[in-house]
Parts: structure tokens; sequence; C-alpha cells
């Protein structure tokens, strides 16, 4: 047996008996068992009089999960960078006009991702609010908390990647108009990620 499941059947075992909470945590700490643990193990037990104790709702874990939230972040950062490059080969279009720069092969390619990515990002997206509405349970999915906390990490560090280049033009006096705007969509389409899912995970964490 392994050692989380020796030290969650002991704290089952202790919390029927009547036990109490800090006199559990106190003889654990005391036999080794670190603080972060204990604090795991007593917390995988509701916090009632019912005995014997019943379990809190628990991660889950599922290929169908994986397959799905998977795909569905998978398009989202696909599309998103063909977007912001949508938009960079349009301004460089708008600034140096078309006699020195013909982005045009960028733009169709970019357009091509987005209306193949566009509508299958939002068909997931919706789905799976659907289900998520249906079956509030869904948002202990740990995958889904995986990909979305990856999702926060890469728009986080595109963001502050966004911030040291726009700075470092300043220093360098190349912040020109055209640099500005380029700064400004890539700061628009990742700080929109974000705040979307930072929303949706602190939604899903209230559940």
């Amino acid at each position: 047996m392994a050692a989380n499941k020796q030290l969650s059947r002991f704290v089952r075992e202790a919390l029927s008996a009547g036990k109490d909470r800090a006199e559990i945590e106190a003889a654990l700490t005391q036999s080794g068992w670190s603080s972060n643990e204990v604090a795991d193990a007593l917390d995988a037990w509701a916090e009632t009089a019912f005995s014997p104790p019943i379990p809190r709702p628990q991660a889950t874990v599922s290929a169908r999960d994986f397959f799905i939230y998977a795909l569905t972040f998978g398009v989202l950062i696909f599309g998103a960078g063909h977007l912001v490059a949508l938009f960079h080969a349009l301004i460089d279009l708008t600034f140096d006009g078309p006699t020195i720069y013909r982005p045009y092969n960028q733009i169709r390619w970019a357009m091509a991702v987005l209306i193949v990515t566009a509508p299958t990002y939002l068909w997931l997206t919706v789905r799976e609010r659907g289900k998520l509405a249906a079956d509030p349970s869904l948002y202990r999915s740990a995958i889904r908390k995986w990909l979305i906390y990856i999702t926060l990490l890469i728009a986080a560090s595109v963001l502050l990647g966004d911030l040291v280049a726009t700075i470092y033009a300043l220093l360098n006096g190349d912040l020109t108009g055209q640099f500005v705007m380029k700064a400004a969509v890539v700061g628009a389409v990742a700080g929109g990620i974000f705040l979307f899912y930072l929303n949706d995970i602190r939604k899903g964490d209230a559940t």
C-alpha cells in the first residue's frame, strides 16, 4: 500500500474513532509526516459531525478530457499566434505601403488558419461550457486545470516579453508608431486570453 493511502486510511480511522483534527495533526507531525502531507490528508475528508467521515470530491482524470482540452487550447494558441501575425502584416502594409513590403502571402495564410481555428475553438468552447453548466463537477478535471494554467503561463510570458520589448525599444530610440501598434496587438491578444482563463479558473475553484 502506498504511503499516501496508508495516511488517508489512518486519518479516516482516526476521525471515525472521534479523534480531534488538531490531535490527529499533532500525532502525524510527531511521527514524521510533513505539514503539507498532513493538511492534504485531513482536507480529503469533510468537516462534519457525520460518522463515518465523508470524503471530499477529488480531481478527475480521463482520456476524453485530455483530447478535448488539449485540442481546444492547441487550437486557441495556434489561432492566436496567426491572429497577431495577421494584424502585424496589416500594420506593416499600412505604414510601409504596398510598394515597399507586400505581405500578402502572410495575410492569406493567417486568414486561412483563422477561418479554420476560430469556429473550431468557438464550437469546442461553447460545447464544453454547456457541459460545465449542466454538470459543475466537470470543473474538477485535473487535465482541464493543468492546461488552463499552462495557457495562463504562456499568456503571462508573452505579456512580459511584450513589455520588455517595448521598454527596450523606448530606451533604444526605436519606439515608432508602427512598433507601438504591433506591441498593442500582442498585449491585447495575450491579455484577453489571460483574463478570460483567469476568470474561468477562479469560477472553477469556487464551484
